[in-house]
This record gives structure tokens, C-alpha cells and sequence, in this order.
């Protein structure tokens, strides 16, 4: 009995759980990013250099940090398949906030 431990779920339940994870991390991310989108006056089919983008970053970072913090429930539940695979998820949505933020993406030429 390992009181702080928890317990370790099967490799199989657990990957199943990691790719449902991430179907549902795209799905939501899309969403956060049409949320984002239609808080601006960002054109696609006219961009505009001026365009503020921030609200897009906010909505999409957020989301990324749910993300991280849903790696945290899932290490304490003892899926450790899914731990990584949100991890992963997280860092690279805060990583492509990170970027455009900073400058580093343009979506313009």
C-alpha cells in the first residue's frame, strides 16, 4: 500500500485515453481560436499589419494552460501515457503563443 503513490492504469487504457485526450484538445483548440478570431478585425483574405492579434494569443494560451493543468490531474489519476502526451500539447500551444507574441511569426509578408 503506497499511500502518496498513485495507482499505474494499463499501457492500452491508457494510450486510448492519451489519443481521446488529443482529439479533444484539437477540437477545443479550434474553438478557442475562432473564439479568439471573431474577438478581432482580423481579415484573412485582407491582412492587415495593424491587426491586433492579442486577443487570439489570449484565448489560445489560455487554453494551453488548461491544458497543462489537466496533466496534472491526470499524472494524480496515475496516467502517465497522458501526462506526456498533454504536456506535449501544452508546450507546443504556448510555444506558438510564445512566438507570435514576441514577434517571431508574422502572418503577413
Amino acid at each position: 500500500m503506497h499511500g502518496h503513490s498513485p495507482s499505474r492504469r494499463g499501457t492500452g487504457e491508457d494510450v486510448l485515453f492519451a489519443v481521446l485526450l488529443w482529439l479533444l484538445d484539437a477540437i477545443v483548440g479550434i474553438v478557442a481560436l475562432l473564439t479568439g478570431l471573431a474577438r478581432t478585425d482580423f481579415n484573412p483574405f485582407e491582412p492587415d499589419p495593424l491587426a491586433s492579434l492579442t486577443p487570439v494569443l489570449a484565448y489560445v494560451g489560455g487554453f494551453g494552460g488548461l491544458v497543462l493543468l489537466s496533466a496534472v490531474g491526470l499524472f494524480r489519476r496515475g496516467y502517465r501515457v497522458s501526462v506526456a502526451t498533454q504536456a506535449v500539447a501544452a508546450v507546443a500551444v504556448l510555444a506558438f503563443c510564445t512566438a507570435a507574441m514576441s514577434g517571431h511569426l508574422a502572418l503577413a509578408s
